[in-house]
């Protein structure tokens, strides 16, 4: 009895990847054929190697082990509330609706702006359909909970479980989905598929490291990108990297970045004043995102900076928010004062750097910095947009990697519209340059002309609306 208990968690393991590998051995791959040993029949690609999808899975269903403990700490780190926590693995869902569903998603606030600018026309073409709104960030979600229009459903996204992922289609059974921007995870494209529904992506882009990533997986491209029916890309470089991943030229089509149409209505946060009380506009920059290796190079600059000017003050604002220990440290080793937002603290007149370590907060910090860098670029990670600090009037420093935004950046630069650097002291020279009005003034002009040309939006996201309709609402399901 001992050694028959012994054996269950295997017989459950073997049970599951018989399961898994029926279910994705795939057409397109001529050679993958199966193998049966002695215990247990696995999908095998030709080159004798278990398929990418099993290995997908199968690493997914060794996760289950670390659910609890990562569910406790994201609870006891405000990560998630119960409710976000449930919505995730799709369990308390809202009623669906008796209508048709249409799933929009957007993983988090970047990507939620640019769904909330598509909205308005997303309701009047399916104004017979309920509209499912899903993010992954929970300030994204509590932003959208606060819509009271009927039309519009709003849930966190499900992970990438098949159990999850099942359990959600069949509960809001969507006619399809709408991916904006980069978020693509294997399950839910290839499932939401073959549930019957479409597989729509707006304003798609792929990384670099991404785009390296598919191309060393073939056979796990081929299952899951045949499975998008049409895609949107945000510029040529984008464009390109999906024609090369086998996206066919009917599935294919290059608009304009939607990001530069989004709504950029003027701050009015009640800490705004209390900041730019003791960080004078004129003399802070707004060190934006910042990655591992970068917060290092925008505190040398400051430093440097300093040296010529002791008024000068730093926002950094790190990419992922838990990184804000080994950045205090990194300070605390350059003896610079500082205070932090998540203690909810403000900045004072001797602190040199006020340490923006929260999400979704963005516009605020644009809005108090003159200028600011757009990290992501110093080192070879490919950049973040630069569309939200020129909305918001915030002369432009940018590193020499931004391969994510290639087109983007290669305007600013033709147009003078932003200064690249690649050292902190580059960094130091631009940020003295930019201080002085006319220079700052002349780029950021320079900057909105190149990024900011309000009136394509209508024509533009009209022209994709009217293209995704037809496809979805096409009669073939193929």
């Amino acid at each position: 009895m001992q050694s028959f208990k012994s054996l269950f968690p295997c017989c459950v393991v073997a049970w599951y990847l018989n399961i898994y590998s029926a279910r994705i051995q795939t057409t397109s791959d001529a050679a993958t054929k199966w193998r049966f040993p002695n215990w247990l029949p696995i999908a095998y690609t030709s080159k004798k190697e278990l398929h990418p999808l099993v290995k997908y899975n199968l690493i997914l269903m060794l996760s289950w082990l670390l659910v609890v403990p990562a569910s406790i700490i994201r609870l006891c780190t405000n990560k998630d509330t119960i409710l976000t926590l449930c919505a995730r693995f799709a369990v308390g869902m809202g009623r669906p609706s008796q209508k048709p569903t249409l799933w929009c998603h957007a993983a988090s606030i970047g990507e939620f702006h640019t769904l909330q600018t598509l909205l308005p026309s997303l309701k009047n073409t399916y104004s017979d359909y309920n509209i499912l709104v899903t993010t992954s960030n929970i300030i994204a979600f509590a932003r959208a909970r606060t819509w009271t229009d009927p039309q519009l459903s709003v849930s966190i996204a499900p992970l990438d479980f098949r159990s999850v992922m099942n359990r959600f289609l069949k509960h809001w059974m969507p006619i399809a989905l709408i991916t904006i921007e980069n978020e693509l995870f294997p399950n839910r494209t290839k499932m939401v598929r073959n549930f019957g529904a479409k597989v729509v992506w707006i304003n798609a882009r792929i990384s670099e490291h991404s785009f390296k990533f598919w191309q060393k997986h073939p056979t796990l491209t081929d299952q899951v990108f045949s499975k998008i029916d049409y895609v949107f890309a945000q510029d040529n470089a984008a464009f390109e990297r999906f024609r090369l991943l086998g996206i066919s030229d009917h599935k294919l089509e290059q608009t304009q970045n939607l990001k530069k149409f989004c709504d950029t209505a003027p701050v009015s946060h009640p800490d705004l004043t209390a900041i730019q009380n003791v960080f004078q506009y004129t003399d802070t920059l707004c060190a934006a995102s910042t990655h591992p290796g970068e917060d290092e190079v925008l505190l040398d600059a400051y430093a440097i900076a300093l040296k010529q000017n002791p008024s000068l003050k730093l926002i950094l604002v790190p990419r992922h928010p838990k990184r804000a220990p080994a950045i205090k440290l990194l300070m605390e080793q350059r003896t610079l004062s500082f205070a932090t937002r998540s203690g909810g603290e403000l900045p004072q007149a001797t602190d040199h750097v006020y340490l923006a370590d929260t999400i979704g907060e963005l516009p605020l910090w644009y809005t108090a910095s003159a200028t600011t860098f757009v990290a992501g670029s110093i080192l070879p990670i490919g950049g973040h947009t630069p569309f939200e600090p020129a909305a918001y009037g915030s002369s432009i420093i940018h590193g020499p990697y931004f391969s994510n935004f290639q087109d983007i950046y290669t305007g600013l630069q033709h147009a003078k519209g932003s200064i690249m650097v690649s050292s902190a002291d580059e960094i130091a020279t631009a940020w003295e340059t930019l201080r002085i009005s006319k220079n700052r003034n002349i780029m950021i002009s320079n900057a909105k002309r190149q990024l900011l040309d309000i009136a394509e939006m209508e024509q533009t996201i009209d022209a994709i609306i009217q293209k995704t309709a037809t496809i979805i609402l096409a009669n073939d399901q193929t």
